[in-house]
């Protein structure tokens, strides 16, 4: 049967069509980047391919506890190599720069905050630490600036793990300054398992809010196109004082179905939340990712 479906004609039309409409948009993209750079550098100075990428992203949230949502978000990073050194520039419909921790990544239950703006971002390398500073101009029913400023590196150990420590300055006019910290650990098991050990907190000043995630993942990978994760999460909070705030319950499966073009994920998660006076409730999370 997946022979006949390997060898049905109008799949194999239908996937010619996609990649060729995919291709399309993307070198739309890529001439309307590269003119871009060459007006504004006024003539060719690098050879370097351009990178420029636009991702489309649409989720569906549904949980026991709050009612059903949706929202499409979009990620333009452009990118201009003969004018950038060191820098580049992205347009996106969220803020990108408050996706620093766990809980506001794989751990969001909910459709991220609609806020349109740019982003520049001025990268060095300072021995093995990542350098960035990001400040980004928003609009979320009226303007907004946020400065970002971080220090990270990944150091490869010999007997098959990764440590990422990360420490991230940051401040908006919604929140005001913060800092963010994480120290995170990978084990390599195997071939196709992976094991990562989560720690991370974060420390916002206006409020004197300190939250601290640490969970643990394990990754399965089935192939190059499709990864499960199986997660466990414990968030805590210094409101009213330190204490437990959730706990969470967490695979995944992703599966890039057309590489660099088009996958999908799916969340289900069960939550133990001290509002609910840690009785749990499920839900879950769906995606559905376009690359050009």
């Amino acid at each position: 049967m997946a022979q006949l479906l390997k060898e049905d004609p109008h799949r194999k039309a239908w996937d010619e069509s996609l990649m060729d409409d995919n291709r399309a948009i993307s070198e739309w993209f890529d001439g309307m980047a590269e003119g871009l750079d060459l007006f504004l550098a006024g003539k060719k100075y690098s050879e370097r391919k351009n990178d420029t990428r636009f991702e489309v992203e649409t989720g569906l949230f549904y949980s026991e506890k709050t009612a059903f949502s949706d929202a499409t978000s979009f990620n333009l990073n452009l990118r201009l190599p003969n004018v950038e050194e060191y820098w580049h520039l992205t347009f996106s419909s969220y803020d990108e720069t408050k996706e620093r921790s766990a809980t506001q990544t794989y751990l969001r239950q909910e459709a991220r905050e609609r806020n349109y703006g740019a982003r520049v971002g001025f990268f060095k390398k300072l021995g093995n630490i990542r350098t960035s500073f990001q400040p980004r101009l928003g609009f979320a029913g009226r303007f907004q600036i946020s400065h970002s400023l971080t220090f990270e590196s990944v150091a490869e150990r010999p007997n098959g793990y990764r440590v990422n420590p990360k420490l991230e300055f940051y401040a908006d006019a919604a929140e005001g300054a913060g800092i963010f910290s994480s120290f995170n650990f990978n084990f390599h098991l195997s071939h196709n398992l992976s094991l990562t050990f989560i720690n991370e907190g974060d420390y916002k000043d206006r409020s004197h809010q300190f939250a601290v995630t640490n969970g643990v993942s394990l990754g399965q990978r089935f192939s190059a196109t499709k990864l499960m994760n199986y997660g466990v999460f414990f968030n805590f909070s210094n409101e009213p004082n330190y204490q437990l705030a959730e706990y969470i319950l967490q695979p995944s499966w992703n599966h890039m179905l057309y590489k660099n073009m088009f996958g999908y994920e799916v969340v289900p998660y069960l939550n133990f939340n001290r509002d609910f006076d840690y009785a749990g409730y499920y839900g879950i999370m769906t995606y559905l990712r376009f690359y050009f």
